[in-house]
């Protein structure tokens, strides 16, 4: 495991700061405001991830869908690409699977630090645009929440459960392929599918199930548990129902 830095500690400190003092200012914001705080949130977000994939984090043109599509199916950068999908009024499994899980996993960053950051100055283009990409998806649904334009709901946890059971499947599958193809190595994949990346709670599922993708099954049953108690605890949470316009 990389020790962690001064740098790295600050920065975790500094953004939960941030986000702390936008959810006491969001509030204090009329719906349009609301609205623009989201959209600003999401463009950050998803146009980071464009930016570090399919320009190589160089304003070029060379933007290369292939690599973009070949890294949403290897890394959480596919759960970045859905922030869009918040802003549908309609879609409010986007917003409760972002909420449930996707932002928790995104939150990961900020107490896990890749190898390949202990090369790198902590001002680096690459663990800038890495970080700042995790926390927009990490505060969209947190300021949604804040608002009082979202919170978990129970009806939500089965269809939460199965889209990531699918996202885990179709990563594994497509994974799996461009391996047999010798396109990527399981060192490319940046994939917990394949690689338990020395995490101690996937080590030990490893444990159980020694089967890359398998391994994983563990997590449903604990994922529920834990979409449950977001639900219990934000049960009184007054909500009012998401749009774009006032209702």
């Amino acid at each position: 495991m990389v020790r962690f830095s001064i740098y790295h500690i600050l920065a975790v400190v500094i953004t939960f700061a941030v986000l702390a003092v936008a959810c006491v200012v969001i509030r204090k914001l009329n719906r349009r405001w609301q609205n623009a705080v989201f959209i600003l949130v999401t463009l950050v977000g998803s146009l980071g991830i464009f930016f570090r994939y399919a320009m190589s984090l160089k304003w070029t043109a060379d933007f290369q869908w292939f690599t973009l599509a070949e890294q949403m199916m290897q890394v959480c950068n596919f759960n970045m690409i859905l922030l869009p999908l918040m802003l549908i009024p309609k879609n409010e499994l986007a917003r409760q699977y972002s909420f449930m899980f996707s932002m928790w996993g995104a939150m990961t960053t900020y107490l896990s630090i890749p190898k390949s950051w202990s090369a790198l100055e902590w001002n680096d283009i690459v663990i800038v645009n890495f970080w700042l990409n995790h926390t927009m998806a990490v505060a969209l649904p947190v300021l949604m929440w804040a608002s009082g334009r979202l919170k978990p709901q129970k009806k939500y946890i089965i269809p939460v459960l199965a889209c990531v059971f699918a996202y885990f499947t179709v990563s594994a599958v497509i994974t799996k392929v461009l391996l047999d193809n010798g396109t990527i190595t399981i060192e490319q994949t940046h994939s917990f599918l394949y690689s338990t990346d020395g995490i101690a709670l996937f080590e030990l599922f490893y444990k159980l199930i020694p089967y890359p993708y398998f391994y994983l099954y563990p997590m449903l049953p604990l994922l529920a548990g834990f979409f449950w108690l977001q639900c219990f605890a934000l049960r009184k949470q007054k909500v009012q129902p998401y749009s774009l316009v006032r209702n």
